[in-house]
């Protein structure tokens, strides 16, 4: 903002000083001093050049400095005013014109509306010494400065106060968005294992690959946290996924494994295609198609008879989405129940639907599981699908099972 403040300064600057130079230079052969003028033109015209070329360099940068030039570019503007009497004979214009505003400007963008309004009156006094008499001319140029540099000012301190405001604003969603990158990351990594070594340890999963998980995903918790920029993706153990991104921690492929081993699901990393910009998300969802065993509901995988390209990933983070939400069928939807996942190319969008005839949840529900930090469908679901520009909708009743529509755009 400052930037594009100064930088509209400078054109100001040199647009007054073609008009100063059209409107007296015409006549200044009728001067008593035409040399001087002309001296005085070519002083106009060099110290433009310099204000043109500092004053957005150093702004910012080295305040002092440019508090120093700003208050020379106001005394020389005022002695440009002044020094138009000798000159002479008055023709009803002062030499400089409007370029002597710039000085009032200049110091408006640095002061604010105090620099304005100082600057102003500095510029007012030396319009009244030239003209040697309070008129409506004089009077007039007066308040011209005065309101330029206030207005100016104002409007300046606004804008700068509105930039900042835009940019903590715009922090603090990076930082939340941070935040939720984190969380997706740990509860589809430490926290499914933690829930698969719940599970399974009361049948029998033995210790050492108990321990062997743990510090695993001890290992990748802390990896995540130490680079969150480029976090690798854990995979989600009770989820069964292989490893997420290509080259993935070990700790993700040994959760996957071992959850694969639980839940007979293999892994569901997005293969690349052959240019490396798109993958099919049709041959990643198949994979979670199983059939029914006792206790555990049966998934069913309907896609269309081509395959749906999407950018890599894209594809990796619908795929993911996709298996929190039939993860969360397994774990909530009630003993038994099965899942139904169709997937759709609408051609500028894709839509996958997962249903299940499970128990359904209650009005509010997906919003009180958040509160209590469970973070699967907040997270790992809607998180992720937001992220891409899509949108979640989730369409359920009390014993009447839970539909969750994931439309994602290309």
């Amino acid at each position: 903002m400052r930037g594009a403040l100064w930088r509209s300064l400078t054109v100001y600057r040199w647009v007054s000083l073609a008009y100063a130079v059209a409107l007296v230079g015409q006549t200044l052969g009728q001067a008593d001093r035409p040399a001087l003028g002309v001296t005085l033109f070519g002083v106009m015209t060099a110290w433009s050049l310099v204000m043109s070329v500092l004053a957005p360099a150093i702004d910012g940068r080295r305040p002092r400095l440019l508090a120093v030039l700003v208050a020379a570019d106001v005394t020389l503007c005022a002695a440009m005013v002044v020094l138009t009497l000798p000159v002479g004979p008055r023709s009803g214009h002062v030499l400089p014109g409007m370029w002597s505003a710039g000085g009032v400007l200049g110091a408006a963008l640095l002061g604010g509306t105090a620099g304005g309004l100082v600057a102003g009156l500095l510029l007012s006094i030396a319009t009244f010494v030239e003209r040697g008499v309070v008129n409506d001319s004089s009077i007039g140029t007066a308040v011209l400065f005065l309101l330029s540099g206030t207005i100016v000012g104002y409007l300046s301190r606004t804008a700068l106060v509105a930039e900042t405001a835009l940019a903590d604003l715009l922090a603090a969603r990076a930082g939340d968005a941070e935040r939720e990158r984190l969380a997706r990351r740990v509860h589809d990594g430490v926290l499914q294992a933690l829930a698969l070594i719940s599970r399974e340890a009361p049948r029998g999963l033995p210790a050492a690959e108990v321990a062997a998980m743990a510090a695993e995903q001890e290992a990748a918790l802390r990896e995540l946290l130490r680079t969150p920029a480029v976090a690798p993706v854990m995979a989600g153990a009770a989820g069964g996924r292989s490893g997420g991104r290509s080259g993935g921690t070990t700790a993700g492929r040994t959760a996957g494994r071992t959850a694969g081993r639980a839940t007979g699901r293999s892994g569901g990393r997005v293969p690349r295609t052959g240019s490396g910009i798109s993958a099919d998300l049709v041959e990643p969802l198949l994979r979670l198609a199983r059939p029914a065993a006792p206790g555990r509901g049966a998934v069913t995988v309907a896609t269309p008879g081509a395959p749906v390209p999407l950018g890599v990933e894209c594809a990796r983070e619908v795929v993911a989405a996709v298996e929190a939400t039939v993860d969360n069928v397994a774990r909530h939807a009630g003993p038994g129940a099965s899942a139904w996942v169709l997937v759709e190319d609408d051609g500028d969008r894709v839509v996958v639907t997962v249903r299940d005839d499970g128990v359904g949840m209650a009005a509010g529900r997906p919003e009180q599981a958040a509160a209590e930090g469970r973070l699967g469908l907040a997270v790992s679901v809607r998180g992720r699908v937001r992220e891409l520009g899509g949108t979640v909708t989730v369409t359920s009743r009390p014993g009447a099972g839970t539909e969750v529509e994931l439309r994602v755009p290309r």
